[in-house]
């Protein structure tokens, strides 16, 4: 049951995701090309919608009856959905290299990395972009 209220929810979150994309102000130069700011988006709605409904018809035995590696994995994908959503709303509060550094740790300990030098990678990661955009090329990244 759990797994059909998830691709109610991706679905809901895809036709959501087009009725904004549909709100997207053109430039009057661009408003008459076949091809805009709109395609993009569009596409990218129309696939999640597309994914969740194969997903939904082929899948049914998995509907009936989820094991318990399919609960793992939901499981899994709701706590990376969690942490993808704490890091957009930390960054007006955060430094942006800092909450990227919190989201690449939290990533790997939700996949369950156990190696060290993975892990200080994740964190060597946003410095050495901190590094390299803020000192050496001298532009600051805006918070909004």
């Amino acid at each position: 049951m759990s797994f059909r209220i998830l691709l109610v929810a991706l679905f809901g979150v895809g036709v959501s995701y087009l009725a904004l994309v549909g709100q997207i102000e053109l430039d009057p130069w661009s408003a008459s090309d076949s091809i805009n700011s709109h395609t993009l988006p569009q596409i990218y709605g129309v696939l999640l919608c597309l994914a969740v409904f194969a997903l939904a018809m082929g899948q049914r035995d998995l509907v009936k009856a989820p094991s318990a590696i399919a609960k793992g994995k939901i499981a899994r994908l709701v706590k990376l959905c969690a942490l993808i959503s704490a890091f957009i709303i930390s960054l007006p509060w955060l430094n942006l290299w800092v909450a990227l550094a919190a989201l690449l740790f939290g990533g790997l300990l939700t996949m369950g990395e156990k190696r060290s030098v993975i892990c200080a990678l994740s964190l060597g990661l946003p410095m050495t972009g901190f590094v390299f955009v803020e000192r050496v090329l001298q532009m600051t990244v805006p918070l909004s």
